[in-house]
């Protein structure tokens, strides 16, 4: 489970390290993807192979799983860590999400996300009004 949240900034040939604490869980490789909101998806690549696989199983249109497919398998960019503990970030990736030099690296359960920092910021400030009394958590 990848939790937390951590400030990293992103070099000029596109690298970020990840947080020490995630990188024994993403040794294998990574799969980056461009996220619903304006940020970017890094899942272990063991998970997104498997949920590549319970994409067979999902209750959508064949139509919606050819948009799904394309949308995120696509696109989506393999990378490993180096040495030093950082992925490569593709151009096309940190323009999508924003990505200049001071970047939000986001644990979210299953999967880590990178944000601008500025645009983290806004998104958590957006996200704090929400009521959630009626949501059923689980905790």
């Amino acid at each position: 489970m990848f939790l937390g949240e951590y400030q990293h900034s992103i070099d000029t040939k596109g690298r970020i390290a990840m947080p020490a604490r995630f990188r024994s869980k993403i040794a294998n490789g990574v799969a980056l993807v461009k996220g619903v909101e304006a940020c970017l998806y890094v899942f272990p690549l063991e998970l997104w192979e498997k949920m590549a696989e319970d994409l067979d199983h999902l209750q959508v249109s064949a139509e919606q799983r050819r948009i799904i497919e394309r949308r995120f398998f696509g696109t989506a960019y393999e990378s490993e860590l180096d040495t030093q503990g950082r992925i490569i970030v593709p151009a096309g990736f940190r323009s999508y999400a924003s990505l200049t030099k001071e970047v939000a690296v986001i644990g979210a359960r299953r999967r880590i996300e990178l944000w601008s920092a500025s645009q983290w910021s806004s998104y958590q400030n957006e996200i704090a009004a929400l009521d959630l009394t009626g949501v059923p958590l689980p905790f």
